[in-house]
């Protein structure tokens, strides 16, 4: 990998076959305003525990945490296609920051047309590009757990199993803690850190600060048997 991260997973008080993701949606039977474009995932990072016992419960307790220990917290959106909503007010009605992917990916001249309708540079960069839109809205952990490539694993592995039908996975690399301004001296360096961590992933840069990931080339399945690799896969 061109990434290496700071802290070796050799140093985790766990080993990596115990980092567990569990993924959560929710939505109305009858969907009402955009729900039928704009879908929401949260999916939850936790170290597994079993009958070991759980690190923040006393030994003769039963375990509160059924199923892990939360260690961060993912956030994806999906773009239909196909709806009757405009796929940039649908993005505009969720958040800022997910209105800017769908702008920068999107032909403006259609903004308020049904559907997605891709721009010329969309349409060279990614090889089919016919599909719903996937967006990697917010990757976090806690401080602890930083810097060992864990948010990466954790990343590759959801894009496989939430891009697909989708022809397309976006993210705009930027801190999540609320730490820097953007502005403040230090936001772009920790921003650059942070782009080099979804290259790592198969993301490239695309337009105005919004990175690519394309599921159907074979550079995001290398990149995520590396991470799977790095954490003790054979």
């Amino acid at each position: 990998m061109d990434y290496i991260p700071q802290r070796p997973p050799s140093e985790l008080p766990f080993d990596g076959t115990d980092i567990l993701l569990r993924y959560a949606s929710e939505h109305p039977a009858l969907p009402y305003e955009f729900e039928d474009t704009l879908e929401v995932w949260s999916v939850g990072i936790l170290q597994y525990h079993g009958e070991d016992g759980c690190p923040q419960c006393p030994p003769d307790d039963e375990c509160r945490l059924t199923g892990g220990t939360p260690i961060g917290e993912m956030s994806f959106v999906r773009i239909r296609d196909f709806t009757k909503d405009p796929a940039w007010e649908a993005a505009d009605s969720h958040t800022g920051d997910i209105e800017k992917i769908v702008s920068v990916c999107t032909d403006p001249a259609y903004a308020m047309t049904p559907g997605l309708h891709w721009s010329p540079e969309f349409e060279e960069r990614i090889d089919c590009p016919a599909g719903d839109l996937l967006i990697m809205d917010r990757v976090w952990l806690r401080p602890e757990w930083r810097r060992f490539g864990i948010g990466a694993l954790a990343a590759t592995e959801a894009i496989r199993r939430l891009a697909a039908g989708c022809c397309a996975v976006a993210c705009e690399p930027a801190p999540t803690d609320g730490d820097f301004e953007d502005d403040e001296p230090g936001y772009q360096a920790a921003q650059a850190r942070i782009a080099k961590v979804w290259e790592s992933v198969g993301f490239k840069a695309f337009n105005d600060g919004v990175y690519l990931l394309d599921p159907a080339l074979q550079h995001p399945a290398d990149r995520r048997n590396a991470w799977q690799k790095h954490f003790g896969r054979r």
